[in-house]
């Protein structure tokens, strides 16, 4: 009798307890849904103590950390609810958007691809998945996986000016200004936008009008002062006019909203590298390497900051690697001249500078050929 007594108290206690555990967490419910996130967060913790199990909780304290700008908790609390239900679209999403929000950008590509492989298409979340991934693969740098995704779904919804602005930019980048115009004439049907005007600043920059291009920045920052890209173009934009004062405090502006952005990485550190700052260069363009270990751009200002800190042997390697891969990069060819002149080696510093010169003679035709077209379609 005594020991069936004992049993049903801890029945009991044990039902006390659980039903204290299930207030609480609808508590934490609650003070969720009302934004009260801080204490929200305090009661899931509290619930996962004794139920480290329960995913749906863990997925929600890591929406809750992500609110307050915890990212790194919520991306460990996401991690964790997935290692207990690794199929839940839902949680592996909100993982992404976390490293998004971090400007993780390859880990969130890594996270929406996995999220797309497994979505129906009929899902209302496909389209917001889509512009994500797309706007993660064109801060990659990945313009052609930017028109894969959005070209068939550009008719569909003509007055989507955040996909108009993602696939007109795309287009723009890899040469197809005829359709990147048709999507800036889009945007503009729909009023004055900061992306048209930053659309309108790439195509002016593309057919050489960098006052017209410097305009169209302006106009767009007007209109959303919070825009790091078009900080990042407005500093290349007076870095190719020498003012390079202008040019590092607009960049520095792009890095404060956006840390992680690649072009004023790469543009600021090739700044300091010209001016002799080259402690800071490297550190700004190792960070915009991580980003995009296989851009061109970055492995050139890399050999050249190599060849500033008298290592010439190493540039030199560097800029023939570069080569390797991009053969048609042809600032890579007249510096590896000028370096292998440097070294001694003047046969294979006049082959590269001949290379060089064909090179731009090329280039000088088909940019005269490119600014008609760009003009035939701003009329």
């Amino acid at each position: 009798m005594w020991w069936m007594l004992v049993c049903l108290l801890c029945l009991g206690l044990a039902r006390a307890q659980d039903e204290s555990e299930q207030q609480a967490l609808r508590r934490a419910v609650e003070l969720h849904q009302s934004g009260h996130y801080a204490e929200a967060i305090t009661e899931y913790q509290t619930y996962l103590k004794a139920h480290p199990e329960a995913a749906a909780v863990r997925s929600n304290l890591g929406a809750a950390l992500a609110h307050e700008g915890r990212y790194t908790e919520a991306i460990d609390e996401y991690r964790l609810a997935l290692a207990a239900e690794p199929s839940n679209r839902g949680i592996r999403f909100n993982l992404a958007l976390a490293y998004y929000k971090m400007s993780e950008i390859e880990q969130a590509i890594k996270e929406f691809e996995a999220v797309y492989a497994i979505q129906p298409a009929s899902d209302p979340e496909r389209r917001r998945l889509l512009l994500l991934l797309s706007e993660c693969y064109l801060r990659r740098g990945d313009d052609r996986k930017v028109i894969a995704l959005l070209d068939p779904l550009a008719d569909a919804d003509p007055n989507d000016l955040t996909l108009a602005y993602l696939l007109g930019t795309a287009l723009l980048d890899q040469g197809q200004d005829e359709r990147g115009a048709l999507m800036i004439q889009r945007i503009l049907r729909n009023g004055d936008t900061a992306e048209a005007h930053m659309l309108m600043a790439f195509t002016r920059m593309k057919a050489n009008d960098k006052k017209g291009a410097t305009q169209e920045v302006d106009r767009a920052l007007a209109l959303d002062p919070k825009l790091p890209e078009g900080y990042s173009l407005r500093g290349r934009l007076v870095y190719l006019a020498a003012d390079l004062d202008g040019a590092e405090a607009a960049f520095r502006k792009a890095l404060a909203l956006d840390p992680n952005a690649f072009d004023p990485l790469l543009w600021l550190g090739t700044l300091l590298r010209q001016e002799g700052k080259l402690k800071e260069a490297r550190s700004r363009l190792e960070q915009a390497n991580r980003l995009r270990p296989k851009e061109i751009r970055v492995r050139y200002q890399l050999a050249l900051l190599s060849s500033d800190e008298g290592d010439d042997q190493r540039a030199a390697a560097l800029l023939k690697a570069l080569i390797q891969d991009a053969p048609e990069y042809t600032e890579a060819h007249r510096s590896i001249s000028t370096i292998y002149f440097r070294l001694g080696r003047a046969a294979e510093g006049r082959q590269e500078r001949k290379i060089a010169e064909e090179m731009d003679a090329a280039i000088q035709a088909r940019d005269q050929e490119r600014g008609r077209k760009m003009r035939k379609c701003n009329q």
